[in-house]
């Protein structure tokens, strides 16, 4: 019976331990992935997806302006997408807006970052930086909490 209790007890940690906030951050992209997480205040994904293109300004296979990327998944930060970084081309430079219909967000620029050097980002709605960290975008988040 004490077999059995420990087993248990055992069982259950692992699973609190898998589902804490620190394992489900980050979206981890698998080996030649990227990844652009994203965080609304409102936490309404809701038609939301990324538009997703190669310079000099060509559409990623199956993406067009009426049809964005779906997203990938969900985390306790939000909601991410993850794409092939061999898609950009040989410069791995991986352009991106983030939108629902015509409403862009991150001031409704074109964005772009190395997916050479750089295999994940944050974006904070409302925010037209690019985070290379979770901390990071939690720590902007923090200074201009969500109304």
């Amino acid at each position: 019976m004490q077999t059995s209790t420990l087993l248990k007890a055992l069982i259950t940690g692992i699973i609190a331990a898998g589902t804490s906030g620190a394992a489900l951050a980050t979206s981890n992209p698998p080996e030649g992935k990227v990844a652009i997480n994203y965080n609304r205040c409102d936490n309404n994904y809701e038609g939301w997806g990324a538009h997703l293109w190669k310079d000099p300004g060509i559409p990623l296979t199956g993406i067009e302006w009426q049809k964005p990327m779906a997203p990938s998944g969900k985390t306790d930060f939000g909601v991410f997408w993850h794409a092939d970084l061999k898609d950009f081309g040989s410069k791995g430079k991986v352009n991106y807006i983030i939108h629902k219909g015509d409403t862009k967000d991150q001031g409704g620029r074109d964005m772009s970052f190395d997916g050479t050097a750089t295999k994940e980002i944050w974006v904070n709605n409302g925010d037209r930086k690019i985070y290379t960290s979770l901390d990071d975008a939690k720590k902007a988040r923090a200074e201009t909490p969500c109304k």
